[in-house]
Order: structure tokens, then sequence, then C-alpha cells
């Protein structure tokens, strides 16, 4: 059966502290190179998404990157110069607005010595981090302002691919594939949400150069029937996370973390 890796940041070093690692959702570059090593060293084949439906010897596997972290230029550079595929998942807002409201809390929690330990541990343990996947940026930052009295963004400027930068990897061969425009959860939007949601990503996308019947991986992982049967309508194939996935269609993903799991490469 292939496998489906899903990365979201690429960071220089490894650092017990930064929130990112805390949280697994980001990984070394000694881990990464080290894991591409290993994916050369057992004569797999890296494909794009879109050819999932084609892959069926078992010696295949797909590398996914989700949101647009500015650190997956370097990650993209390193697969291109190795002559191998991956599939990227950009968010439209946070590329276009450099914005994301996990993101900016994230950014607080690292910067301020003084914050709750309530809040904290909320967040890392991902019950805060729930109600912020709901919540639309403008909504954020008022009750930002409301709850902890931070007025300013703490998110640095860069910290997300730009549209131009997104175009030039599609020029040179990497894949793109729907991740929502807003990040927000789909099992939170009604019908007629979803598909608006899922039509302004795929038209950004196609502004970008992506062509083709585009692959869909859900924001946060969540979805369930219905959302899997409106998005099944629209994308070639479905993408969640590391977790058994609660509808037929959507495909399982390998979380890649720092440290090893049986689960892992």
């Amino acid at each position: 059966m292939s496998k489906i890796l899903m990365l979201h940041r690429v960071l220089p070093e490894y650092d017990p502290d930064n929130y990112y690692f805390k949280r697994d959702t980001a990984i070394s570059w000694n881990r990464f190179t080290c894991l591409l090593d290993q994916i050369e060293a057992e004569g797999l084949q890296t494909l794009p998404v879109s050819a999932l439906g084609r892959a069926s010897n078992g010696r295949s596997v797909f590398i996914t990157f989700d949101d647009g972290y500015a650190d997956n230029a370097p990650a993209l550079n390193e697969i291109l110069k190795r002559g191998m595929k991956a599939t990227l998942f950009p968010v439209k807002q946070f590329i276009q607005e450099g914005f994301s409201p996990i993101d900016d809390m994230a950014f607080h929690l690292m910067e301020h010595n003084d914050v709750p330990s309530e809040l904290y541990s909320s967040l890392m343990s991902g019950k805060f981090k729930k109600l912020l996947r709901r919540l639309p940026v403008q909504r954020y930052r008022y009750l930002r302002r409301k709850w902890f009295g931070l007025v300013d963004d703490a998110l640095p400027k860069d910290l997300f691919l730009t549209d131009q930068q997104l175009a030039d990897f599609v020029s040179r061969g990497i894949e793109l594939g729907i991740h929502g425009s807003s990040h927000c959860i789909f099992t939170s939007m009604s019908d007629n949400d979803l598909l608006q949601e899922l039509s302004e990503s795929k038209d950004w996308l196609n502004s970008l150069g992506a062509t083709g019947n585009l692959s869909i991986c859900f924001p946060h992982g969540s979805h369930d029937q219905r959302t899997s049967k409106v998005c099944s309508n629209f994308g070639a194939f479905l993408l969640g996370v590391d977790a058994i996935p609660a509808c037929n269609p959507v495909q399982r993903r390998i979380h890649i973390k720092e440290v090893h799991n049986e689960l892992d490469y």
C-alpha cells in the first residue's frame, strides 16, 4: 500500500521549547533530509497526489505539505533537486494576508513568559485550538483583545509563502491542492458555504498555474459523511490526517514527527 506523508513546517534546528515541535507540527532539517535519504535508499518513487489512482504496487510514496509555510521553500527545493515529487496544500488567506489565528496565538505564547498556565495548557492540548479553528480573522482579533488584552499581532510577516513563490513552484513541478480558503473546519459550514470555500480555493490555485481536478486536504483533518460527499463531487482525492478516516473516500496520511514512531519512516 502506498504511503502518504504529512508535513507542516521544516525548521533549521530542533528546539524542544518551540510550540511547533511541542505540537508535532515541525521537524528539523536533519530529520527531513534523513527522511528523503531513506526514501531514496528504499528505492521508492515519489509521486504527486494526483497519481494516487495509478499507484498500486506499494513502491510509491506521496510527500504532502499543509498550510504553505515559508520554510517549505528550501524543503521543496531539496525535493526538486533530488528529482522527487511533492504536493503542497496552501491556504489562500494565510498566503495572501500573511496571517493565521492559531499561528498568531502560538507566537504570542512563545514571546510572553507570563501567559496564564490555563491558556498555555489549553492551546498545547488542542482544546483552545478547537475554538480558534472556527474563528474568522476579524472575530479572532476581537476576542484576543477582549480575553487576553493582546492588541498587536505576534505573527512574523514572512511566515508563509507568497503567491509568486507558489506559482514558481508550480512551474517547476510541485503540485498544489485544496486546503480551504480560510482553513476553518469544513464540518462547521453549510453545504453552500463549503462549496464557496472550495471554489474560492480552486480558483485561486488555478490562477497560480494549478490545473486538473485538484485533490482536497481537510483543514484540521475534520470531516464527516456530509462534507466528504460534497468534497467528493469537487476534488479528485480526499486526504485526512494520521487517524482512521471517518468516511470511505478519505485516505489516511502518516504524520511525520521529529521523533520516530511505529507508523513513521
